[in-house]
């Protein structure tokens, strides 16, 4: 499909459909064409239903950085970490994006916005209020904690994953460099064979097994990612990759294929 194609197809639809809107889910639906030929002429979904004069009714997502960064900026107006209420009311996002994203609970959303701060060197006096673990620790019927989970301050010494003690990996990733490794050390056992790993995009060609067809392989083009949403980030072009490997998979509406090293070595043996 070109340009004109598309813009037609999109006009006849809302014409049928008598509205000046058309949404990506019922073109797809009543056009048979997938998002992967839309993206292939036009930078977006938004910007094809412009072209054709209509309203876009899909609007573009926010970034995790937009989201982070506000609440970097919401916390350091209320001078300290404050509880989830009092975010939602500084915030001029909704809460949702960061439960859908991060996790259900507040104390989810404060550790992946602690892992952004340490990933992008955001400057945030607060830090040592964030919690250093994704997941709340045990407490007794007097709210004491129990167990054998201890927190400490940080030295600002190299940062590790929790323990996983997969093969010769003890530790979980914890950036993309992780997930590179991660990947080399599972890649022959899930039918890939690797031609190349160099800087520049995509960051891996490789070939692999073809599901049904004996022997066979494709071609493979990779881009390894610590969380499959950094893609989009990152300014990628879709179109000239055909997979993610990531260790987390944070991006359910991705056009291309991600493998989850998260999830697949949990059916791999140690």
């Amino acid at each position: 499909m070109d340009r004109d194609s598309l813009i037609r197809e999109v006009r006849q639809l809302a014409q049928r459909l008598q509205s000046r809107t058309v949404s990506k889910r019922s073109f797809i639906r009543e056009t048979g064409l997938t998002e992967r030929q839309i993206l292939s002429v036009f930078e977006s979904w938004n910007s094809l239903v412009e072209a054709a004069g209509l309203t876009p009714t899909d609007p573009a997502p926010i970034g995790d950085n937009a989201l982070f960064e506000e609440m970097r900026q919401v916390f350091i107006r209320l001078e300290g970490v404050s509880t989830k209420l009092r975010f939602e009311r500084e915030c001029q996002y909704s809460f949702k994006p960061y439960r859908k994203r991060w996790g259900g609970t507040w104390r989810a959303v404060l550790w992946n916005f602690r892992e952004w701060l340490l990933e992008t060197g955001g400057d945030f006096p607060y830090v040592e209020s964030l919690p250093e673990c994704a997941d709340a620790p045990r407490q007794n019927e007097k709210g004491i904690p129990t167990g054998n989970r201890t927190s400490w301050p940080a030295t600002g010494s190299r940062k590790y994953g929790p323990v996983i003690n997969f093969r010769v990996l003890q530790h979980a990733p914890v950036n993309e460099q992780g997930v590179v490794f991660l990947f080399g050390v599972v890649a022959q056992e899930l039918g890939f064979t690797v031609e190349s790993v160099a800087q520049g995009y995509p960051d891996c060609e490789a070939k692999r097994v073809v599901a049904g067809a004996g022997q066979r392989m494709e071609r493979v083009r990779i881009e390894f990612e610590y969380r499959s949403r950094h893609f989009i980030e990152h300014g990628h072009d879709p179109l000239k990759c055909d997979m993610i490997v990531c260790w987390e998979h944070n991006w359910p509406e991705c056009p291309l294929e991600v493998l989850e090293l998260k999830s697949t070595i949990r059916r791999l043996p140690a």
